[in-house]
C-alpha cells in the first residue's frame, strides 16, 4: 500500500517540475517545486520523520497573477535600492498616478497599489493604511470601513516615508516609476524604474485600436497598435 501512494506524487512532481514559463512573459516565475509531506505517509519504525517542507503549488497559497508578480518585483528592488528608511519606521504606500496627470490614475494603478502594500509587509516594513476610515459604516449593502472620502479619514497619520510611482503608456507597454520620498525634506530614499510589455499583463493591457480617443479628440491610426496601448477598464 505505501508503495502505491508514493508513485502518483512522485509523478505529479516530475510533472511540475518539467513546466516552464510561458514565452514572452518576463513576469511568470520559473521556481522548481519542493517534496510535501503527507499526513498519511508514515515513516519506518525506528526512522526520524522528514521535516515538513512546502511546495506553494500544493499547500494552498493564495495565487498570484502577472500584476502581482509585477508589484513584488517593484517592491524588491525598492527594498535593495533603499539608502535608509528602517522596517520600523511608518511608510504609506499612495495611488501610482499617469505621468502626465498627477491627479489620475486607472485600473492598473489602483491594483498595483495594493500589491505594493502586500509586497512591503512581506519585507516586514511598518506600513500605515490611510484608507481606513475613523469608523464603519453599516448599511444595507454591508459594512465598511475603507474609504477615499479625505472627511472620514484620519488627518494626524504619523507618516515620515510615502511610496509614490508614475505611469506612462506607449505603443509596446507601460512605463513605470516607483520611489520611496521623505516627506519631511522631500529626500529620495529609493528609485526604481521599469517596463512592462504588453503580452505580460493581458488582463490590464492591450494594443490600441485604429480608432483612439485622447483628451476628448478621436485619433484614426493606419493599423490597430500603432498608438498607445490601453489599460483596460479605463475612463476615456
Amino acid at each position: 500500500m505505501r508503495q502505491f501512494i508514493i508513485l502518483p506524487i512522485a509523478l505529479l512532481m516530475a510533472a511540475c517540475a518539467s513546466e516552464t514559463s510561458k514565452s514572452g512573459d518576463e513576469l511568470t516565475y520559473a521556481g522548481q517545486p519542493t517534496d510535501t509531506n503527507s499526513w498519511f505517509m508514515s515513516e519506518p519504525e525506528g526512522q526520524t520523520p522528514k521535516a515538513l517542507s512546502y511546495d506553494i503549488e500544493k499547500v494552498g497559497l493564495a495565487p498570484k497573477s502577472q500584476v502581482n508578480t509585477l508589484a513584488e518585483k517593484i517592491v524588491n528592488e525598492l527594498v535593495l535600492q533603499n539608502d535608509s528608511l528602517r522596517s520600523d519606521q511608518p511608510l504609506l504606500v499612495t495611488t501610482p498616478v499617469k505621468v502626465d496627470a498627477f491627479s489620475q490614475t486607472d485600473a492598473l494603478g489602483l491594483q498595483l497599489q495594493q500589491g505594493f502594500v502586500a509586497a512591503f509587509h512581506a519585507h516586514e516594513f511598518n506600513l500605515v493604511d490611510m484608507n481606513v476610515a475613523n469608523a464603519i459604516r453599516a448599511t444595507e449593502q454591508g459594512e465598511f470601513i475603507l474609504s477615499r472620502d479625505w472627511k472620514l479619514l484620519p488627518s494626524d497619520l504619523p507618516v515620515s516615508h510615502v511610496v509614490v510611482s508614475t505611469m506612462a503608456t506607449t505603443t509596446q507597454g507601460v512605463m513605470l516609476n516607483a520611489r520611496i520620498v521623505n516627506v519631511t525634506n522631500n529626500r529620495v530614499v529609493s528609485a526604481v524604474q521599469t517596463f512592462v510589455h504588453t503580452d505580460s499583463l493581458p488582463g490590464y493591457l492591450s494594443p490600441s485600436n485604429k480608432v483612439t480617443s485622447e483628451n476628448g479628440l478621436l485619433y484614426r491610426n493606419e493599423q490597430s497598435g500603432d498608438g498607445k496601448v490601453a489599460v483596460l477598464g479605463e475612463k476615456l
